[in-house]
């Protein structure tokens, strides 16, 4: 039976990769385009497009005798993520903080205002926190920093491993450094943010 597409390449990839994501499909484990075909109802050619652009990305990889294969990372990968993401948002929250709009600072507040009395679901808190992050990195000012910080697929690697720590420590390091950001204590709020990431290095050290 032929299968009508039902999604771009880029819905596609994006899907697969929320797959990854959630460890539906584990590092290691072979790609099986049947599997995928009936998942995601789509034709031959978007498939292979969106898997070219995955395995561009280098989250799927090539290997002899078993084809494309998800990327597994490695303790050392998420070492080394970790201290990429400490150089580039200790220099993004900085920027931000001295540099950033008053909207997009209380738009990083109001992220947080549902989770005041305590985070309740880690999924759904795993997506504010993403967000948080992102909003510091998408308005520094920096677009290479940006740009560097999405190439590197350094969230994705920070889906798989999960949240190491309680949620409630994370959020009250989100507050303090909104607190910084607002007073444009830039000083205050990277060291707020290296603490942050190396607290949450530590908890994946353990």
């Amino acid at each position: 039976m032929k299968v009508v597409p039902t999604m771009s390449v880029q819905s596609a990839y994006l899907a697969i990769k929320d797959m990854i994501a959630s460890k539906e499909l584990i590092g290691g484990e072979r790609i099986v385009y049947n599997r995928l075909f009936e998942k995601l109802l789509v034709d031959k050619k978007t498939l292979k497009k969106a898997l070219i652009k995955l395995q561009t990305n280098g989250l799927i990889i090539a290997v002899s005798d078993e084809g494309l294969v998800v990327r597994n990372f490695s303790y050392t990968d998420v070492l080394e993520i970790f201290d990429c993401r400490i150089a580039l948002e200790t220099m993004a929250i900085k920027q931000f903080a001295l540099h950033g709009t008053q909207a997009r600072i209380d738009d990083l507040r109001n992220l947080l205002v549902p989770f005041e009395k305590g985070p309740l679901s880690a999924k759904v808190f795993q997506k504010i926190n993403y967000h948080f992050h992102d909003i510091i990195l998408a308005n520094s000012g920096n677009r290479y920093g940006y740009e560097l910080f999405d190439k590197g697929n350094f969230w994705l690697c920070m889906e798989v491993i999960g949240l190491k720590r309680p949620l409630k420590e994370i959020l009250q390091e989100h507050l303090d450094m909104v607190s910084a950001i607002h007073n444009r204590d830039a000083a205050r709020a990277a060291l707020l943010m290296r603490y942050h990431l190396e607290n949450s290095k530590q908890a994946f050290l353990s």
